[in-house]
């Protein structure tokens, strides 16, 4: 399995710079597709430098002297090694390929049958009934962007914590499964902010019209204060004052808790994300990165993978926007004054 990965690097890596070279011929030449030394000198040279000659004496010179505790033949991870050093990262063309081909992974519901999963959840696990998905977003780091950028300029990436990130909005259901997820703001915005243009806002305008006249059931999403009280999207009471709202508040901040666990068993598995490491790529190849650790993680959470991990804490906290008030306010306050009635 690990000689398959490796090919798929070697793969990937040819992907991006095959205007350069004649595909046809680089296929051809790979005679065995688990043996990396089975590519053709040149393609060989071309992925690692050395020669399969002076590669395999490396190996044997090397391998008396590892004591490295792991099961990856020490081949694999010379050769992995030769790779990194000869192309600078295979990163960029992995994690595409992850997002191209396993994109779906990450699925909001839409469907009457989805939703009734997702709500079910929610209402069996944290009591808070017609929730389909906790929002909230959280700031991983990047190295400091170019300060000429004319479009994107390097203030917009400091974040008010001090250091420059892309802030990064997801929707999380009840089973730590990403349905929603939004890599392309820097740090600097608001969460009100980004969620004002959000795509999937746009989807629930769209569907709470539609329901209007049909008489479909509610759904919302649950959010912190940092987001606007609309009647897809509840926030909590600011300053309840009756054991209701009291009750309402407990209980949504139970099923919010589902995105920040989320997002800190997401960095836990991985700590590319972590705070302290730190990507060092442009927005745009930062962006991938992060969508593919979270295709692996709901790959990883539907296995039952997801909540065997020492969690990290998110220290992301709610940013408020003054002028995050909007149109749809009012009907949010009436929306969940209705449900705040019934408990």
């Amino acid at each position: 399995m690990e000689e398959d990965l490796l090919l798929l690097l070697l793969l990937c890596e040819d992907e991006e710079n095959e205007e350069n070279r004649d595909r046809s011929r680089y296929l051809k030449s790979l005679r065995d597709a688990s043996n990396p030394f089975a590519l053709s000198e040149n393609v060989f040279v071309q992925h690692f430098r050395l020669t399969r000659s002076l590669c395999r004496r490396l190996i044997d010179d090397l391998e008396p002297h590892d004591d490295q505790q792991t099961s990856l033949p020490i081949t694999i991870r010379i050769l992995s090694v030769l790779n990194f050093f000869a192309n600078g990262s295979s990163l960029k063309s992995v994690a595409n390929l992850i997002v191209r081909v396993k994109g779906s992974e990450i699925e909001f519901p839409r469907t009457v049958e989805e939703e009734y999963i997702v709500k079910t959840g929610f209402f069996r696990k944290f009591g808070i009934k017609s929730t389909i998905g906790a929002i909230d977003c959280t700031h991983i780091a990047i190295v400091a962007p170019p300060s000429n950028n004319v479009e994107r300029p390097l203030s917009q990436y400091l974040n008010r914590k001090g250091y420059y990130s892309i802030n990064v909005e997801a929707v999380c259901d009840h089973r730590l499964r990403f349905t929603f997820l939004n890599a392309n703001f820097p740090g600097a915005t608001h969460d009100s902010g980004i969620w004002a243009t959000s795509d999937l806002r746009e989807y629930l305008i769209r569907k709470h019209n539609a329901s209007s006249t049909s008489n479909q059931r509610e759904s919302w999403l649950i959010g912190d204060q940092g987001y606007p009280l609309e009647p897809w999207l509840l926030t909590p009471v600011a300053n309840p004052s009756t054991t209701k709202e009291r009750k309402f508040n407990k209980i949504h901040a139970s099923g919010r808790n589902c995105i920040e666990r989320g997002f800190g068993v997401v960095k836990s598995h991985f700590r590319c994300l972590l705070k302290h490491r730190v990507l060092h790529y442009s927005h745009e190849t930062a962006a991938v990165i992060i969508t593919s650790c979270v295709i692996l993680h709901n790959i990883m959470a539907k296995a039952g993978m997801a909540e065997d991990v020492d969690i990290v804490e998110d220290d992301h906290e709610f940013e408020s926007d003054p002028n995050d008030s909007t149109q749809y306010t009012r009907e949010g306050e009436r929306t969940r004054s209705r449900y705040i009635s019934t408990l």
